[in-house]
């Protein structure tokens, strides 16, 4: 199984509107091949989420980041920039492999 960790920092203000979006969010990753499952991680200090998806093989999840349902998951992103066009989230990826449950 493969595992990938997304951790996205979120201001304070657009805390409700981020989790709003992922409580609403398109489902298009759930009926991708090899999809397993997602959580979404609500940090009990501090600002940064953590998005989990879990994979059948690290394929899957290449082919989920090259599809068209992926650029339709990530396109409400876009309602967290600013005035400049500058994106309010930070965001970095961890990906594991599990190897013994």
């Amino acid at each position: 199984m493969y595992v990938m960790m997304n951790r996205i920092t979120v201001p304070e203000d657009d805390r409700p509107h981020f989790e709003k979006l992922f409580k609403t969010r398109a489902r298009a990753v759930d009926k991708m091949p090899g999809f397993i499952r997602a959580q979404m991680l609500r940090p009990q200090k501090g600002s940064t989420y953590v998005i989990m998806t879990h994979w059948e093989s690290e394929q899957s999840f290449l082919d989920w980041t090259r599809s068209d349902e992926f650029e339709l998951g990530h396109k409400r992103a876009e309602n967290f920039k600013d005035g400049d066009g500058k994106m309010r989230l930070t965001s970095s990826m961890e990906v594991y492999e599990v190897f013994a449950e």
